[in-house]
C-alpha cells in the first residue's frame, strides 16, 4: 500500500509534471483526438464528440451517486480534470450550468478553446499539475476525471489533484474519477502513457489522506478502476457516527418500502446473448436499472448502473443484451428508477447468472404470463 501521508510535489514530481506537459503538448500537435480516445486512429469530429456524449450519459448523468437528489444539473458547477480538446466538456456543458475544465497541456487547451468557442458556460484553464489555483474554494458541485490519471506515472501527482479537488468542492459533493487499477503492470516515472497503478487499499489511503470518504469503487484490478470520493458535509462529526446514522436511515427506509421484483426470460445467459427482463409496475416507462455483480465467491461485489433508460413495453418487458466482454457471475438487480417518476431509486430484487461457455442455461419464458 502506498503511503500518501507525506506525499508532496517535490523536485521529482516537478520533473514528472514537466515531462507530462512536454509529452502531451507533442501528442496534441500530432493527433490529439487519437491520444485522447484511442478507439480510432482517425476520428470524424462529430463522432469524436458523440463518444464524449456517451461517456457523460453513462458515467455522470446515469449515476445517481454523483448528482445530489433534488439538485438541478442546470444549476451545478462542474470541475473536469484533464479535459483535453473538450471531448466530454461539450456534453457536460449541455447538461450543467457551468463547466470549469483544466489540462496540463497548453496545446490541448488551445484546441479546446477553438472547439468550444460557442459555449459561454465553459471555462478553460491551463494547469501546472501542482494545484488548481484558478478554481475558488468550495465552488464546485461535482468533480470528474476520465482516462487522465491512468497516464500519470507518480501517485503523488494524483494526490495533488485529489487534494485540490477536495478544496474546490462544496461539502457533500463527490469527486468521481478513474485510475489505472491493474497492479500487475509495470510503469516507469519517465513514461507518461502507462501510469502508476492503484490498489483498493491505495484508494482508501488516498481518500483518507485528502479528507474524502471512499464510498464506492468499481473495476478494481482493471485499467478502468472507478472511484467515488465524497467530501463529508459535517467533517466535525466522527466518521463512525456518520456511517452508523446513514446505515440506520437506510435500514428504516428499506423496511418500509416494498422492493420491486425483476424477473427474467432466462435464468442463465452467456455474454453476447439477450434475454427479457420484466418489472411489473413500470410498463411503458423509461428506466435505469442498478446492479451488483458477484464475479466469484471471494470477490468483492461490483456495483453500478446498467441498461440506462431502457424502455419497458406495455407488458413491462424489455429485451436486454449482455455485453460480449461481460464477466461470468451472478448479477443481482438492486435498484430501479423511472425517468417519469423523477430520480428516486426504488429497491429491486432479482438475479440472473451470466454463464461461462460450458455452463448450462436454465430457461424460463415469461411471455404469456
Amino acid at each position: 500500500m502506498t503511503d500518501f501521508s507525506n506525499a508532496s510535489a517535490g523536485p521529482d514530481a516537478r520533473d514528472v509534471l514537466s515531462r507530462m506537459e512536454r509529452d502531451w503538448d507533442a501528442r496534441a500537435r500530432e493527433a490529439p483526438e487519437y491520444y485522447i480516445a484511442t478507439a480510432q486512429r482517425q476520428w470524424r469530429m462529430d463522432e469524436f464528440f458523440q463518444s464524449g456524449e456517451i461517456n457523460v450519459d453513462n458515467d455522470i448523468l446515469a449515476d445517481a451517486d454523483v448528482i445530489p437528489q433534488g439538485t438541478k444539473p442546470s444549476r451545478m458547477r462542474v470541475l473536469e480534470i484533464g479535459c483535453g480538446t473538450g471531448r466530454m466538456t461539450r456534453a457536460m456543458a449541455a447538461s450543467f450550468g457551468e463547466v470549469h475544465a483544466v489540462d496540463i497541456s497548453a496545446e490541448m487547451i488551445a484546441a479546446a478553446k477553438r472547439n468550444l468557442s460557442d459555449l459561454p458556460n465553459v471555462f478553460l484553464y491551463k494547469t501546472n499539475g501542482l494545484d488548481l489555483s484558478q478554481i475558488p474554494d468550495q465552488s464546485c458541485d461535482l468533480a470528474f476525471s476520465f482516462i487522465v490519471f491512468q497516464h500519470i506515472p507518480v501517485l503523488g501527482v494524483v494526490e495533488n489533484y485529489v487534494r485540490e479537488a477536495h478544496r474546490c468542492l462544496k461539502p457533500g459533493a463527490v469527486f468521481k474519477f478513474q485510475v489505472q487499477g491493474d497492479t500487475g503492470i509495470r510503469n516507469a516515472q519517465d513514461d507518461t502513457w502507462v501510469g502508476a497503478p492503484m490498489s483498493l487499499a491505495d484508494a482508501r489511503a488516498l481518500a483518507e489522506g485528502c479528507g474524502f470518504e471512499l464510498f464506492r469503487a468499481s473495476g478494481q484490478g482493471t485499467q478502468y478502476f472507478w472511484l467515488w470520493f465524497l467530501k463529508p458535509k459535517w467533517p466535525w462529526i466522527p466518521k463512525a457516527i456518520r456511517s452508523n446514522a446513514c446505515e440506520a436511515f437506510t435500514a428504516v427506509r428499506s423496511a418500509i418500502e416494498k422492493p420491486v421484483t425483476a424477473t427474467f426470460s432466462l435464468q442463465r445467459v452467456r455474454a453476447g446473448e439477450s434475454y427479457v427482463v420484466r418489472i411489473p409496475g413500470f410498463a411503458g416507462k423509461l428506466i435505469d436499472i442498478g446492479f451488483e455483480l458477484m464475479a466469484g465467491p471471494c470477490s468483492a461485489p461490483v456495483t453500478g448502473v446498467v441498461w440506462r433508460w431502457c424502455e419497458l413495453d406495455s407488458r413491462a418487458e424489455a429485451l436486454i443484451r449482455v455485453p460480449g466482454e461481460h464477466p461470468t457471475g451472478a448479477v443481482r438487480i438492486t435498484k430501479v428508477r423511472s425517468r417519469t417518476r423523477g430520480s428516486r431509486w426504488r429497491r429491486a430484487e432479482g438475479t440472473i447468472h451470466v454463464a461461462g461457455a460450458d455452463e448450462p442455461r436454465g430457461r424460463r419464458d415469461l411471455r404469456g404470463q
